[in-house]
């Protein structure tokens, strides 16, 4: 069942606490600034719809869009121009139909101004030869906003995901919005324009038809046309101010980001330094405890010497307690180096001096899982599943950073994930798309509480603390990843549960 989601102009919350949607909200808002710039150049009123319609789709990466207007007098719509079921620019100039009940409620739905309606789950519908009819084509999400003339509906701009298929996102909203406010006023422009330049020919046509009214008409369309460049004029400097009032939006926007870039950075490096003294402090404070001793067994030893009382009992007593406390120190210093060592690998991406090399997938992956389960010092009974598509594919990156990313991400399934049974199981999908690898890592085990998600890739963060461990895994596999090999990756839940994890890995020159 299609389920209604509006969105009005002060949708902002998810926007803001969501980075990556920030960041694809700022890009397309820069690119609604460009196409500000191409609509304003439309020669005509046919040329602003289609210009529109391929903005919408090439730009904003919206997969179907197309630009419907209402005739009140006749409650009829017709089509413009649009897109069809595989996504193709067309002309629906043809396409006119009056408005049925069904379209009516999504009108009255969408006219509130600053309103985006998206229906999710929603029958997605085309054109069929037969003026005033559709067919279904698919389902997924399909978005309408108004378009206006002062207070008036005058049509809609519909679109939605038939093609790829990706969710909506909120920053859509916001782009939609704006999308449809500026085309409005393209639209109301080329109107007035289009307008004009009929009034003019039926001015010289009257003039031609009415010579003897020659002096009487020239006034008037004297009159006629001043009017109208003052019109004109007023409308050309309140699109100047809103274009103003944009770029000094977008300016602000920026420089907003900037500043929640950095203090992201504090935040990140006030977080490792929080980590690195929590786990440092445990080990230090054993260490001076225990040196804090030696003294005052050595002034003991010294004592007993001066007052000639030593005895070999004492003498024994004291030697065992300095070495067990030189154990105590000695354990604690190899802690404090077996942490240093871990700290270290936080820096690999910048220390590492691999090399780029060929990589046939199938045999190299099969041997890379098989060394870093061997590396696993606990008993387990993981079964390992490998599959490449195609058999031959082969890649162009750094072995030595790729390898560490497969060996962390099975080692954190044997030990986080999987339960040590006899159906455990760790499957690794390797595909290739264009020229990227994609790699999906998945176990079967307990999966990653919805909570934590958020937080995996943070340093030391971990849900195995009270088992010594660190949580420098996930945030090793991410740097490699998006610093070393210029990928990405992403964590999901397989549909035969426990946790995956999806890399998008390029070939690197």
């Amino acid at each position: 069942m299609a389920r209604l989601i509006t969105y009005s102009d002060d949708a902002s919350n998810e926007l803001l606490d969501n980075t990556e949607q920030s960041k694809a909200f700022y890009h397309q808002l820069f690119l609604l600034h460009e196409i500000s710039i191409t609509l304003s150049q439309a020669p005509s009123l046919d040329d602003l719809y289609r210009l529109a319609v391929t903005a919408c789709v090439k730009q904003l990466n919206i997969d179907r869009m197309g630009i419907l207007m209402i005739d009140k007098a006749r409650d009829w719509m017709y089509g413009t121009w649009g897109t069809d079921d595989f996504g193709h620019i067309r002309s629906e100039a043809d396409y006119a139909s009056p408005i049925q009940d069904e379209v009516k409620s999504v009108i009255r739905e969408m006219s509130t101004r600053g309103k985006v309606c998206v229906w999710h789950d929603q029958e997605l519908y085309e054109f069929t030869e037969t003026p005033g009819e559709v067919t279904t084509v698919g389902k997924g999400w399909n978005a309408a906003i108004a378009i206006w003339d002062k207070d008036e509906v005058i049509g809609w701009i519909a679109c939605d995901n038939l093609l790829n298929h990706e969710p909506f996102q909120t920053y859509q909203s916001h782009i939609l919005r704006l999308f449809g406010s500026l085309l409005g006023e393209f639209i109301k422009l080329k109107q007035t324009e289009e307008s004009l330049y009929l009034l003019n020919e039926q001015l010289e046509q009257r003039i031609k038809d009415r010579t003897k009214e020659l002096t009487i008409a020239q006034q008037a369309l004297e009159q006629a046309n001043a009017d109208l460049e003052r019109q004109v004029e007023q409308r050309t400097a309140s699109l100047n101010e809103k274009t103003l009032r944009l770029e000094a939006t977008l300016t602000d926007l920026t420089n907003t980001q900037k500043e929640l870039m950095e203090a992201e950075k504090h935040k990140a490096l006030n977080h490792l330094v929080i980590g690195m003294a929590h786990e440092l402090n445990t080990p230090l404070g054993i260490i001076k405890t225990a040196a804090t001793l030696q003294p005052e067994l050595l002034q003991a030893l010294a004592d007993d010497l001066a007052q000639g009382k030593i005895s070999k009992s004492r003498l024994t007593e004291l030697i065992n307690t300095g070495l067990e406390g030189y154990d105590i120190i000695n354990t604690n210093i190899a802690k404090m180096a077996e942490l240093v060592t871990q700290f270290k690998r936080l820096s690999v991406v910048s220390t590492n001096t691999g090399t780029i090399e060929e990589l046939q997938l199938n045999e190299w992956l099969e041997q890379a899982a098989k060394l870093a389960m061997s590396h696993y010092r606990k008993p387990q009974q993981a079964r390992l599943l490998i599959q490449v598509t195609p058999d031959k594919a082969s890649i162009n990156t750094d072995a030595w950073m790729l390898a560490q990313v497969i060996e962390d991400l099975i080692l954190n399934s044997l030990e986080h994930g999987l339960r040590n049974t006899p159906d455990d199981k760790i499957s690794i999908y390797c595909t290739m798309i264009n020229d990227q690898c994609e790699l999906r890592v998945e176990d079967n085990g307990r999966g990653i509480a919805e909570e934590l998600a958020p937080n995996i890739y943070d340093p030391f963060f971990t849900s195995a603390r009270g088992e010594g461990r660190k949580g420098l895994g996930l945030n090793l596999v991410y740097n490699l990843v998006t610093q070393g090999l210029k990928g990405e990756i992403s964590q999901y839940r397989p549909t035969t549960g426990g946790c995956g994890f999806r890399l998008l890995i390029p070939h690197l020159n």
